[in-house]
């Protein structure tokens, strides 16, 4: 947390708020919150905001000529949270915070400090990004290659959907709600399943993401959007979180895989 529905409002909220604006300084609090630090001297103007699986992409152009991205990976507690004033705001787990010339500022917030930045110069391989998988939505994640990559591994199918190098921004409670909408036990072997079986998946993963990123993604513990406010999908999940079956109303069943939690119906999931 947070996944791909997430980091997607994130961004959306970003390009609201700090597309255009000039960095002209930034405060490190917490040095380790950074991966590969080399350079500190991060000025210039945001003229692009992406993102690939759970990772954000800032694209800065620098006013030296020497362009250069900032990658950053949320992790459990990370939280961007935008100020219209770097004077007088209180936020306790401060980790780094980029002053904008106009008088505001983007913070970096994390409890936990698990949440990682690195800055290279554009062109320069992201050592980070090396090893992410498909994005869950990018037009290339196609059901061919879904299905191409269910087939090949005989791994939960569970577990596949949380792995990284495979398919990237699904993360454990929408692996739960895609599962429990395709009425598939996320127990089964990868490659057991038939092709409406992945075919299911494979649209309920585009459908359920979708969904979560139009209600800001879903906000049980730390996330928050760049004004500080919730998402909502919350409201809408059916499994995650849950003691009963919201079809049958049998009581749930929760298990571990992978050292993550799993909640399903042993009745409706098959």
């Amino acid at each position: 947390m947070p996944e791909l529905p997430e980091v997607e409002t994130i961004k959306r909220d970003l390009e609201k708020q700090v597309l255009g604006k000039e960095i002209c300084d930034m405060r490190i609090l917490l040095p380790r919150a950074f991966e590969n630090l080399h350079n500190t001297d991060v000025k210039g103007i945001i003229n692009q905001i992406s993102r690939i699986g759970k990772y954000l992409i800032i694209k800065i152009n620098n006013l030296s000529g020497i362009d250069f991205l900032i990658v950053i990976h949320l992790r459990m507690t990370g939280k961007l949270i935008y100020h219209h004033s770097s004077k007088g705001f209180d936020e306790k787990h401060t980790r780094v915070v980029f002053l904008f010339n106009d008088g505001a500022c983007l913070i970096f917030n994390d409890v936990r400090t698990f949440g990682k930045i690195e800055i290279v110069p554009i062109n320069t391989r992201i050592e980070s990004l090396k090893k992410i998988g498909i994005d869950a939505l990018s037009e290339h994640f196609t059901f061919k290659l879904f299905y191409d990559i269910c087939k090949s591994k005989k791994t939960p199918i569970k577990n596949l959907l949380l792995d990284q190098t495979l398919i990237a921004g699904i993360g454990n409670i929408y692996a739960q709600e895609i599962l429990f909408l395709s009425k598939i036990m996320p127990t089964r072997p990868a490659n057991s399943l038939k092709k409406k079986e992945i075919k299911d998946i494979y649209q309920n993963t585009k459908d359920i993401l979708e969904l979560a990123i139009q209600h800001n993604g879903t906000s049980i513990s730390d996330f928050r959007r760049v004004d500080d406010k919730t998402g909502d999908f919350q409201n809408f999940l059916k499994v995650y979180g849950k003691k009963n079956c919201c079809i049958c109303y049998a009581d749930l069943i929760k298990i571990k895989q992978a050292g993550r939690s799993t909640t399903f119906c042993q009745s409706c999931q098959k």
